[in-house]
């Protein structure tokens, strides 16, 4: 369940904290920026995937803030925050800065902003999952900036000496990949391209957003997790990490669909 409240409005702080002390469950707070050429907060992301895929257990209240001379005087969220945290002036502050998640009205954890939406939603999932046991946790493998350990390199294989002298590569041609590399390099891979995102998704170039935007909400929600739920672990690990690509490809195609 989601909810947008307006700094514009004159009663946005009292909005704002009825639905903080109203809500039961797990609750996320956050504040965003809107403008007339801006989408409505709630279709942005990482916002409509959270709903999407745990709207049933989760309700977000997102305060815009539209740089209004209507709500220029007005600081719903640093409202809460003292209100939240009255002997910590940096836990209020956080409040206004992150994303506020709270447990039956009560502040749980704040999650720090990281400016991309699919990193946000790596770091949102984490902490729901330790608040909410039927939000799954992400994939670890995935976490933003965390660098896979490259593999360590082989030795190459070397034909069985037959005693006459070996030929050395002719000039200008390239290295032996039998030769052993010095000491101290490593062997290198060639990275994997990185697939069109359009691609991954199915998607052809020229069709509308709201056409892109249905078909992606189409393909992802054959990965919820309730439809995954009674197959194997590494089943559902496998939708996960598809789950995963498809949200990464989408935020791509909808940078090139806005520009």
């Amino acid at each position: 369940m989601q909810f947008v409240l307006f700094y514009s409005d004159k009663r946005v702080r009292e909005q704002l904290f009825a639905h903080v002390d109203g809500t039961r469950g797990v609750l996320l707070v956050t504040g965003v920026r809107h403008g007339a050429a801006m989408r409505s907060p709630e279709a942005r992301e990482p916002f409509a995937t959270l709903e999407f895929l745990h709207g049933r257990v989760l309700t977000q209240v997102l305060v815009a803030d539209e740089g209004t001379p209507d709500g220029m005087w007005r600081d719903p969220l640093g409202d809460l925050g003292d209100k939240l945290h009255p002997d910590s002036k940096d836990d209020a502050y956080a409040v206004t800065t992150g994303y506020l998640l709270l447990v039956d009205g009560q502040p749980r954890q704040v999650v720090r902003k990281h400016g991309l939406p699919a990193e946000d939603l790596w770091f949102l999932e984490d902490a729901l999952s330790r608040l909410e046991p039927r939000i799954p946790a992400p994939d670890p493998t995935r976490r933003p900036g965390k660098k896979r350990p490259e593999p360590a390199p082989r030795a190459p294989r070397r034909p069985a000496s037959t005693g006459a002298p070996r030929e050395s590569p002719d000039a200008g041609s390239p290295h032996d990949p039998e030769a052993t590399p010095p000491r101290g390099t490593r062997v290198r891979s060639e990275e994997p391209s990185r697939r069109d995102a359009w691609e991954v998704l199915g998607l052809e170039r020229g069709m509308s957003r709201d056409e892109a935007r249905k078909a992606f909400r189409a393909l992802i929600a054959g990965y919820h997790p309730d439809k995954v739920a009674h197959l194997a672990p590494e089943f559902r690990e496998l939708a996960e990490r598809r789950t995963r690509e498809i949200l990464e490809a989408w935020e791509r195609v909808e940078r090139e669909l806005e520009s």
